[in-house]
Formats: C-alpha cells, sequence, structure tokens
C-alpha cells in the first residue's frame, strides 16, 4: 500500500515526520499551505526525508504528485483552518477520478470497483434524480444508431436481478405489452425499457441498490450486463447512470448531465466535482425554465472542468404517436415542466384536458386520474408509475395510450447532435 501523506504548515515539521513514520509506507507528500509553524517548504522537505509538492493551488500540486507516483491512498494529516468542509470535497473528487481512495482521521471515501469493456464505451452519468439523463442517453443511442450499432446498458432500482436484454431494434413495446410484463412483477418503465422504445436500439437492464456519496452503487448486476454486451455483435456501448449513481465502468468518453432546477451546491459543492471532472460532454437541462441558473452552472463546469463541452438545452415532449385533433390527459414526472409540455403539445394540435406533473408521487397520481374528463388519450412519460397505473387505467377504460419522449434541442446555438457524433467517432476510433 503506497501511501501519499497531505499536510501543513500548522502541525510542527517533527510532528508530521513522527506521523508519517506512524503510517508507514509514504511515498511523497502534498503541502496544502499554512506557515504558522514552518519556516520554509524546503527546509519542511528535507526534515521529511520524502518528495513534497507545493504549488499556488495545492490541487494541482495533488493531480501532478498522483500522475508521477504510484499512490494506492491518499491520507491527510492537515486540519482546519488550512482546509474546510469544501476543500475536503474537492480533494476526495480529485482522489476519486484518479482512482484512488481517500482518509482522514474519521472519514475514508473509496472507488468504487470498475471495469473497463472490451469495446468502446460511453458514459451517460447524471448529478442527480430527475435530470433528464434518460432522455439524453435516449437521444444519444438514438444519434448514433444511424452510424454506429450501439448497445445500452441500464441500471435501475427496480432492475432485474438478472440482466435482461430487450431487442428495441426488432421487438415492438406496445402499451398491452408493457402492461403485461408488468402483470409478471416487471418494472416495465425502466429505464432500459424506455431506451429501446424511444431509440429503437438493443437494451440490457440491470438491478443496482444504493448509492454512495461519490455515485458508486452498493449492489448492483451491472458488470454481468455489460459482458452480456461485449457477447452482442454491436460495436458501441452505452453504459447509463440510475439518479446520481453513475456506471461503475472505465469508459472511453463521458457525458455528465444536469438540470438547471438542482440546488447549486449539488453541482458546484459535494461530489459534484467528481462527477464535473470526467466530463467530455456537459449538458445543462432546464435551460429554459431558468435561463439564468443555467448560465451560472456553464460558468461554474467551466471552472471545474474547463475542457468539457458544455450544452444548454430544453427538453422538448415528443409524443411517439398522433395527438393531432385528439383530448388528451398528460401525465409527467415533473409539475415544473408541465406549462411547456402543455403549450408544445396543444401547438401539434392536441386539446390537453388534464395536465399532471405527479407521475412519481403514487397518492397524488391518483387524485388526479379521478379528476381526467372526456379524453380520446393518454400521454405518458415512461416513468414511476407510467405502466402499472397509468397505462393500466387507460387500457381498462378504452383509452388509447401515446407515450411521450424528451428531445433535447439546444438553446445556446450549439449542436449537442454533432457533439455526441464527435465524441463517438473519437472513441471508436482510438
Amino acid at each position: 500500500m503506497k501511501r501519499l501523506a497531505l499536510i501543513d504548515g500548522e502541525h510542527y515539521p517533527p510532528v508530521v515526520h513522527w506521523a508519517i513514520n506512524l503510517l508507514g509506507n509514504v511515498c511523497c507528500a502534498v503541502f496544502l499551505g499554512g506557515s504558522e509553524k514552518i519556516g520554509s517548504v524546503k527546509i519542511l522537505e528535507r526534515t521529511l526525508g520524502i518528495r513534497l509538492y507545493a504549488e499556488k493551488d495545492p490541487l494541482d500540486a495533488l493531480k501532478r504528485a498522483l500522475l508521477e507516483n504510484e499512490v494506492d491512498e491518499v491520507v491527510d494529516l492537515s486540519d482546519e483552518p488550512v482546509v474546510d468542509y469544501e476543500t475536503r470535497f474537492r480533494i476526495a473528487s480529485l482522489c476519486l477520478r484518479h482512482g484512488v481512495g481517500y482518509k482522514g482521521a474519521d472519514f475514508e471515501f473509496r472507488p468504487g470497483k470498475l471495469i473497463r469493456p472490451s469495446k468502446p464505451t460511453l458514459s451517460v452519468l447524471g448529478l442527480g434524480k430527475r435530470v433528464g439523463k434518460t432522455a439524453i442517453g435516449s437521444f444519444v443511442a438514438r444519434v448514433l444508431r444511424g452510424k454506429y450499432r450501439p448497445v445500452v446498458v441500464t441500471m435501475g432500482r427496480g432492475g432485474p436481478e438478472k440482466p435482461e436484454l430487450v431487442d428495441g431494434e426488432i421487438e415492438k413495446l406496445t402499451p398491452e405489452n408493457l402492461l403485461r410484463l408488468a402483470e409478471l412483477g416487471r418494472h416495465a418503465a425502466s429505464d432500459h425499457y424506455e431506451d429501446a422504445l424511444v431509440a429503437g436500439v438493443t437494451t440490457i437492464g440491470c438491478r443496482r441498490c444504493g448509492g454512495g456519496m461519490a455515485g458508486f452503487p452498493f449492489f448492483h448486476a451491472f458488470h454481468e450486463g455489460i459482458k452480456l454486451a461485449e457477447e452482442l455483435p454491436h460495436n458501441l456501448i452505452i453504459a447509463e447512470g440510475s439518479g446520481a449513481t453513475i456506471p461503475p465502468v472505465l469508459a472511453d468518453g463521458y457525458i455528465a448531465v444536469l438540470s438547471a432546477l438542482q440546488r447549486e451546491e449539488h453541482v458546484s459543492g459535494f461530489f459534484g466535482p467528481f462527477r464535473l471532472g470526467l466530463a467530455d460532454i456537459v449538458v445543462i437541462t432546464m435551460a429554459d425554465v431558468e435561463p439564468g441558473k443555467a448560465e451560472r452552472f456553464a460558468e461554474i463546469v467551466g471552472r471545474i472542468n474547463p475542457d468539457a463541452d458544455v450544452h444548454l438545452v430544453a427538453l422538448r415532449p415528443k409524443p411517439l404517436g398522433n395527438v393531432e385533433g385528439k383530448r388528451v390527459a398528460l401525465f409527467m414526472t415533473s409539475n415544473r415542466a408541465i406549462k411547456g409540455a402543455k403549450e408544445r403539445l396543444e401547438g401539434l394540435g392536441a386539446r390537453v384536458i388534464l395536465a399532471s406533473g405527479n407521475l412519481s408521487n403514487r397518492p397524488a397520481l391518483w387524485d388526479d386520474l379521478r379528476k381526467v374528463g372526456e379524453v380520446d388519450a393518454v400521454l405518458v412519460e415512461l416513468k414511476a408509475a407510467a405502466v402499472d397505473v397509468v397505462t393500466r387505467w387507460a387500457l381498462e377504460r378504452g383509452l388509447e395510450v401515446i407515450y411521450l419522449a424528451n428531445e433535447p434541442v439546444n438553446v445556446d446555438g450549439k449542436s449537442l447532435r454533432d457533439a455526441v457524433l464527435s465524441l463517438a467517432g473519437r472513441v471508436v476510433t482510438e
């Protein structure tokens, strides 16, 4: 176990030297700051007898030390006031990005077990739940379907125990078929069904339970799903996360998704920088709902990961069926998105009789269903209670069920489609 020690100038050098000897196997140290009890960094380095990294930004020094040394663990021997909570989360984010554990006197963060797929892999991960991650994942698969043959591997809290393959290239996922799956005990609104329906690609659904602070799943069948994907004739894997939980793979390219409706500290603080630091492309959804906040988030991303290609998008509802001239009841997972979706659908010729954003709140959803008047069809996102509640309710009444996708549309003059194609081209050819 090779260790890197984080130290400061608020401890006397002999004390730091004593602690490093107690730790054992310390190959180098990073100076985080402080000057109360040291004369100079050079004198401190001579006292310790090991390589000491020190730069204006201590995180730059830590990054260089991790790149130049084979480190298994970073141990924090520093203390306040040199390091505070925010700084420690930034240190933890950097360590985890390098696959290295980070611990202190009363805390420890360890990277989850990751595997590197044998096929080119793109990872789509979210900074939280309900940020539009599945919408972006489906969009990525749909864009790449024309040039490559992607297979999407998903994980979810309602996913199957053993990886389940859905051939969206051939199978037709009708409301009746999905309801039959729900009656068999399947979570028929899982992401792999949604991706297969919306993108028309082959998908593999996996189960997961628990998610750590940095986003690693506790228990999961995702690695089994990746092995299944490797056996298929497809030439590109899209690994899709679940909520704030990231795919446990070492991918060749990363797309991070956040929402302008999220709390700012969840983007700039905690382990937001860890997820954003991985990204080649960052997609900020709901940029039309909170444009000022979306711009601020773009600036935050620029500071954390200046190499990331940032895209501000609106999610436009896209019915997977004809709605013109129909009276419809609309069901979504977000009350904030209802107004824009209603206006968009009415622009397509639908007459929205009732609009509900309670798809993930079953008691409130049932209350809304009781209020539905005379309609010809229900429009529903394939999420949460879409199948076992809304689809069942509609089919029992002889109503048409039209599932609803969400299409990302740039509001910043850029092209997310071109960015995805460019990233995939790099990933496949490397």
